[in-house]
């Protein structure tokens, strides 16, 4: 839904909500109905008094923050407008986005330029700010902004800014384009921002869900970089820009140790775990994420608001689905807090602001694995909420003196017009607000600010005492800003500071920024990594072998480093060390991998790290875990067959067939079934484009060995007492074996009496067998009569991808055994335009109804149904019967198409009519694509995921099918939902109305 960018609310109050509950120390606080007490601090500086101090205290009051904590009002309108994001300097001086412009037009209009950068002052030193000056003004839409020396970065699409004032006037005389190119040809809310400053130096942006091809205007040498929706960043001075991991919208944040992390409007909190440039280490490597949602998100995210809030998916049918009162809508402003400015147990929780329904969530975040795991602190209550619907808190960040800083783009409608229907447009107030706005300060109710001490902000030039002190501090925007200081002047009289920083017990979370700044200076030699390394904790370890890998040669003293790391007891340290080993591709690390490899085997990020790092060495590594195959557990299995795909898919045509052989005629354990599945899998798609299957028979010439491999597969595929991904991997195998020989244990394992995991590797067996028998098979009556939702999806999937079963498909359908709305409207547009002229001509008689182009006038004459009192109850039996393959709706389903929970906000006629046209309108990230392979197999799906080696589709059948873009021969994208027209047909009226009904909560 909407992506809360550029929001813009106004509300200059302060009020301190100081909760009942000061005992409130605890990281689990209590759930048990808090008490929230309204405290009447001031709402001015003595120096500057707003005209409706009053109305702003009562504005104030519609707050609920979280107890033993209160809010301050630091500057409001007319001081401030529009705040969609700020940034103090070392003085305190704060530098707002001002997006005063925000909505932009629609219909190809040109853009406002009403955005501005407004400089704010605190004259008086109290905390709240009394004087401003317009510091830039005519822009379009800025959104973004960050401190360097003595200026700012802003990021205002399709450029990139930076500005500063020289002459003191409180006016930026320098104006400059720094980077350019990034799209700003979809709506304000989705573009570029959050200019954040990393331990390496560089500065991070996130995309917006957008891309660009960005180049410098002072490096007109440099090719332009071209991406699609992926983060970035940029370095300050050589501009430089490059793509990073991770696909943020409106929210960007670092915690102390330099993990980064972004959000998306219904994903609250996501961890960018791994690079695009770590991932290409290995072509042959199919994994391709880079994130990891961290936070529950869509149907699981949820919120609990106080306002009566109104949200898009309130009034917009078109976007059913895609925003939801009561879970985030509009997740964004990020914030890892690291001060203590709040409480000892707020370090390290995530904040994230949620303006469409006026609240702040608190989640905390804990270790998973190789990334994260967050929860929401409070049951069913906020951080901070508002009943005041028109506080739209979109931007978070740490401040002067240990506090949390809110904007507030204060309006009455925070949503994009283009996201509400063309017809509800006039009946909403888009332009109450502009002008307006609000930014907070949040502390501790013991908190004053005039008593705090601290060395930022300063009136006087900092110096390295003061650096170091800064540096040292407990609160993280003293430690961040010395931090950038220290890199904006790079004096080389500090660093003996600096060394003897890392060298002493100071505060992990500033000795990891002192660290990086001796990278910077070039003044970390491999002694002191080696001694950093072995006195401190895995927080600082972690940093020790991410400077390791970005050295272009790894030495004995550094690598010693590396061979702890691979057996050290933390898991992040150990994903690190895998990942840094990728960087060097030496063979000497393999059976330091290996460890990390049998260690973290049921981790699929560490398993991705190991993959990657082998390139070349498959082999290799291969013979090291042959030598403990013995002690192989059931969690390790996947990564035996991972790393036989990736051989199969690298090594020459004679070394593949000796190892299938040997195999096929070694001891038959978990492992060796394990590697060989993998081996066959890697086998299909690493040689001969267009080659046909080559099955077992053609690397084995033991037919007798052979004969007892099916029977032996055939038992553990259908023992019970097996472990499931034994079973599994063993009902795969079966896909290998001649067609004619395991198609009748194939039928036994898609029986309903089986656990689904063996069902559907049962039906993508017979579908890789690509055989007669096996089509008969899966389009078999009775079978098709059994099969539930998810199952019925998977054999479409299944035989809409080769030629033989799609015949098998299409003879069933004019046999009327299938029914053609059962077959999703991008399938069938799909088979309608195939090259084959036959098939194609078939699949246009039997789905020329189903793609008339009448479904307009269907929805029409099914409005009878809103005359019709529906069941809900009977309603759930047709919502899993017939949608839960794609969508969730009250927690239950998947997660092909947008999820419905909130759905009952909307009117009979909306669902009804995305139930009827699922093409009215497609939301982007919802579109299908058909993907065709060299080898002739077909593939309609979105886009899951996807890096520089793969793609992953999500089909509508609720299947996930991986695909190298080497195996690729074409792509069509027709902008069509994966979601079947007709799916009227497969319900009477009754039973269309009982999920409405359903639906709709009635």
């Amino acid at each position: 839904m909407l992506n809360i960018l550029l929001p813009s609310r106004n509300w200059p109050l302060i009020i301190s909500l100081t909760l009942l509950v000061s005992c409130q120390q605890e990281k689990k606080m209590e759930d048990s109905s808090p008490v929230f007490e309204v405290q009447n601090n001031p709402v001015n500086s003595p120096l500057y008094t707003y005209e409706d101090s009053s109305a702003l205290k009562s504005s104030m009051a519609a707050f609920q923050l979280e107890p033993g904590l209160q809010i301050d009002l630091i500057a409001a309108d007319p001081l401030v407008a529009d705040p969609s994001a700020f940034a103090f300097d070392e003085k305190g001086v704060l530098y707002v986005a001002e997006n005063t412009g925000y909505p932009d037009p629609m219909d190809g209009k040109n853009p406002d330029t009403l955005g501005k950068i407004s400089r704010l002052v605190d004259s008086d030193g109290d905390g709240k700010y009394d004087q401003r000056s317009v510091f830039v003004e005519g822009l379009t839409y800025p959104n973004g902004i960050m401190a360097w020396k003595g200026g700012v970065f802003v990021t205002c699409a399709p450029h990139i800014y930076y500005f500063k004032d020289t002459t003191g006037d409180g006016k930026a005389d320098i104006q400059e384009i720094v980077l350019t190119g990034f799209n700003a040809n979809r709506t304000a809310q989705i573009r570029t921002s959050h200019p954040t400053l990393a331990l390496d130096g560089w500065i991070y942006v996130t995309s917006g869900l957008n891309g660009g091809e960005v180049y410098s205007p002072a490096h007109p040498e440099r090719k332009p970089i071209s991406f699609n929706g992926a983060d970035g960043r940029f370095h300050p001075e050589t501009l430089e820009f490059q793509t990073r991991g991770g696909k943020s919208q409106f929210g960007l944040a670092f915690d102390a140790f330099g993990r980064r992390f972004g959000s998306s409007n219904r994903h609250p909190l996501q961890h960018i775990v791994m690079e695009p440039d770590q991932l290409s280490n290995n072509p042959n490597l199919l994994f391709n994420k880079t994130i990891e949602n961290v936070s529950p998100a869509e149907a699981e995210g949820f919120v609990y608001p106080i306002s009566q809030s109104i949200t898009t998916a309130e009034y917009i049918p078109k976007l059913m689905g895609l925003s939801h009162q009561g879970t985030f809508t509009s997740a964004c402003g990020t914030l890892i807090f690291e001060s203590e400015g709040l409480a000892t147990s707020h370090k390290g929780d995530a904040f994230i602001c949620e303006p469409a329904q006026n609240l702040v969530q608190r989640q905390s975040v804990k270790d998973n694995g190789a990334t994260f795991i967050s929860e929401r602190v409070h049951k069913d209550w906020e951080f901070l909420a508002s009943s005041d619907s028109w506080f739209n808190p979109v931007f978070l960040a740490h401040g002067p003196k240990g506090a949390m800083y809110l904007a507030d783009m204060y309006r009455k409608v925070i949503d994009h017009p283009s996201y509400v229907p063309e017809e509800t447009r006039g009946a909403l107030d888009f332009e109450s607000g502009k002008g307006k706005g609000k930014i907070y300060r949040i502390s501790n109710d013991k908190f004053e600010y005039n008593k705090e001490k601290t060395i930022f902000p300063t009136t006087s030039d900092s110096n390295n005492e003061m650096l170091i002190a800064a540096l040292s501090s407990n609160d993280e925007w003293e430690r961040s800003t010395a931090f950038r200081l220290i890199l904006e002047k790079m004096p080389t009289g500090i660093i003996a500071n600096l060394k003897e920083m890392v060298l002493s017990k100071t505060l992990n979370e500033g000795k990891v920024k002192a660290i990086w700044l001796l990278n910077h200076f070039d003044a970390l030699d491999e002694q002191m990594l080696a001694t950093i390394y072995n006195d401190n904790e895995p927080v600082i370890k972690e940093q020790i072998i991410s400077i390791i890998g970005l050295r272009p040669n790894i030495s004995d003293q550094m690598a010693a480093n590396l061979i702890k790391g691979a057996t050290d007891s933390n898991s992040r340290v150990r994903f690190l060390t895998a990942i840094t080993f990728g960087t060097d591709n030496k063979e000497k690390w393999l059976p330091y991998l290996a460890k990390i490899a049998q260690k973290d085997a049921s981790d699929p990020w560490t398993r991705a790290a190991v993959m990657t790092a082998l390139n070349g060495q498959e082999i290799e590594f291969l013979k090291i875990l042959e030598a403990e195959k013995e002690q192989v557990t059931f969690n390790q299995l996947p990564m035996w067959s991972e790393l036989g795909e990736l051989i199969g898919s690298s090594v020459s045509t004679n070394e593949l067939k000796g190892l299938i052989d040997s195999s096929i005629n070694s001891e038959w354990n978990n492992p060796t079934f394990s590697l060989l599945l993998g081996l066959l899998k890697g086998s299909e798609r690493g040689h001969v484009k267009g080659a046909e299957k080559n099955y077992l028979d053609t690397y084995t010439k033991s037919k007798e060995q052979l004969n007892a491999l099916i029977q032996e597969t055939a038992k553990r595929a259908s023992s019970a007492e097996d472990s499931l991904t034994s079973r599994i991997q063993a009902t795969a195998l079966l896909s290998y074996f001649s067609p004619g020989k395991t198609e009748s244990t194939l039928k036994e394992l898609i029986s309903p009496n089986n656990p689904s995991e063996i069902q559907l590797a049962a039906i993508q067996s017979l579908g890789n067998l690509n055989s007669t028998e096996a089509g008969e098979i899966l389009t078999e009556t009775t079978a098709w009569k059994a099969y539930t939702p998810k199952t019925k999806g998977a054999v479409i999937a299944t035989l809409v991808s080769r030629p033989i079963l799609r015949d098998q498909l299409l003879k069933s359908i004019e046999e009327s055994k299938i029914n053609p709305a059962e077959i999703s409207s991008s399938t069938r547009l799909s088979l309608m335009k195939v090259s084959d002229a036959k098939v194609r001509k078939r699949a246009e008689i039997l789905f020329k109804e189903l793609e008339s182009g009448g479904r307009m006038k269907v929805y029409e004459d099914h409005k009878r149904v809103l005359d019709i009192k529906g069941n809900a109850e009977n309603g759930k039996g047709v919502f899993t019967a017939n949608c839960a393959t794609c969508h969730t709706y009250a927690g239950e389903g998947g997660n092909v198409g947008p999820d419905l929970s909130g759905i009952s906000n909307q009117p009979a006629l909306a669902v009804l009519l995305h139930t009827i046209v699922p093409n009215y309108e497609v939301y982007p990230g919802f579109q299908a694509i058909t993907v065709t392979t060299h080898e002739g197999k077909q593939v309609t799906g979105r886009i899951a995921a996807e890096s520089s080696n793969s793609l992953s589709l999500k089909t509508a059948y609720g299947t996930e099918e991986n695909i190298l873009r080497t195996q690729i021969k074409s792509i069509e994208n027709p902008g069509m939902s994966l979601m079947p027209n007709g799916l009227e047909q497969n319900m009477s009226d009754q039973e269309l109305a009982d999920l409405l009904a359903y639906l709709k909560g009635e």
